[in-house]
């Protein structure tokens, strides 16, 4: 009996066809140089096509990434580039527990639409700045590194410490423009008894490889902490909530003003708004922008799932699911990879997989043919063909 439901768990778990051969809706892949126990690798999509492995080490020090391209990664012969690029010296946390693709894709690979560029970015205490710039911040730092994506070759690494460099919101506009946006001088001062808080803020665009900027709009918002008391009387508790109430609609009519001023200069860049900008390029605001397209994928139990990629067109959300199953006599842990059309919802495929903790996946085009590509352990590509 027990011979017989192994044999069924080794069925169902088994990937169907091999590389360019058998059925083409899936191939499988094995990398030339698979990552080893030291390392961490996440899987990406480029908008050249191909799919870019990006292999780092989890002990300190992490200076090194190691970058691998695969183009032609459905066919019988995929093609191998390779690119080692010096981060410095850094304090990410890395492993399946605590590092999400989406940490990558948001923040640290920024990837030119029009497949010119790629920009590997590593920034320190930009959280520091952004969101304590009061307080004296520990010295900004960014590093880049400016890769052509024709030859797959270092152009330059340039290190910056100017702190709308080293701490904005960094990345590609829809038309090709590298922009980065943020904070660019902090002030604060007591005036008539009131603490004032106020930030410069800049959208700049910048030359490739030489990173020359140019303003594209600027912008202050000034604002007066609400600092919590404790109401001695219904009438205080009241005064308080209005003072509170009025700061926010400032704010907020402040960043409308400064949106109503960025705005005709944000267009040709291909954004509608300041809040545009910040859901392109900032990460929570990344997030968002998933959410939002994935409003109509139905909530997934009973253990849940977590995004893991959009397809560039919009029309595919990938869940990533590490699901816990048990049947009537054995327990079997397993991954689960759901696919969901984003117009109506419906989910399209279930890929269940012998569980690993290191998968990572995308949603990629080949010839006008849609797959799920997953990274296995960093040694491994499956691909499966969206119906």
């Amino acid at each position: 009996m027990r011979t017989r439901m192994a044999i069924l768990v080794s069925v169902a778990f088994s990937v169907t066809g091999c590389h360019g051969q058998g059925n083409s809706g899936s191939f499988s892949y094995k990398l030339r140089k698979p990552q080893n126990h030291h390392a961490y690798s996440t899987l990406h999509s480029m908008p050249n096509g191909a799919l870019l492995v990006v292999t780092k080490r989890v002990e300190q020090p992490k200076q090194i990434w190691h970058l691998r391209r695969i183009a032609a990664w459905d066919a019988s012969r995929p093609r191998e580039d390779q690119l080692d690029v010096d981060v410095g010296q850094n304090d990410e946390l890395l492993g399946w527990e605590l590092q999400e693709d989406r940490y990558d894709r948001d923040d640290q690979l920024l990837m030119d639409p029009a497949g010119n560029y790629l920009v590997v970015r590593w920034s320190q205490n930009a959280d520091t700045w952004n969101q304590n710039p009061h307080q004296s911040p520990k010295p900004l730092r960014s590093v880049l590194n400016i890769i052509d994506l024709h030859g797959f070759k270092l152009l330059s690494r340039v290190i910056v410490t100017d702190p709308l460099l080293a701490a904005g919101d960094m990345g590609f506009s829809s038309s090709g423009d590298f922009v980065v946006s943020g904070l660019q001088e902090h002030r604060s001062a007591t005036i008539g008894g009131n603490w004032t808080d106020s930030g410069q803020y800049a959208v700049k665009t910048l030359t490739l490889p030489g990173l020359k900027p140019e303003t594209v709009c600027s912008y202050t918002l000034v604002n007066n902490p609400y600092r919590a008391q404790t109401p001695s009387t219904p009438e205080e508790r009241r005064r308080i909530e209005k003072e509170h109430h009025d700061e926010v609609v400032r704010m907020q009519e402040q960043d409308q003003a400064a949106t109503e001023a960025c705005r005709p200069k944000l267009a040709p860049l291909g954004f509608s708004s300041l809040d545009d900008l910040r859901k392109s390029f900032d990460s929570f605001g990344m997030r968002l922008y998933s959410a939002e397209h994935s409003a109509n994928v139905p909530p997934q139990s009973p253990w849940g799932c977590q995004f893991e990629n959009l397809s560039g067109n919009l029309k595919y959300a990938l869940f990533d699911c590490d699901e816990r199953r048990v049947h009537l006599t054995f327990f079997s842990w397993y991954r689960g990879f759901r696919v969901f059309d984003l117009g109506s919802g419906k989910q399209l495929m279930d890929l269940k997989r012998p569980h690993s903790p290191e998968f990572s996946g995308v949603i990629a085009t080949s010839s006008g043919v849609t797959y799920v590509v997953l990274l296995r352990d960093g040694a491994e590509l499956e691909g499966y063909r969206v119906p």
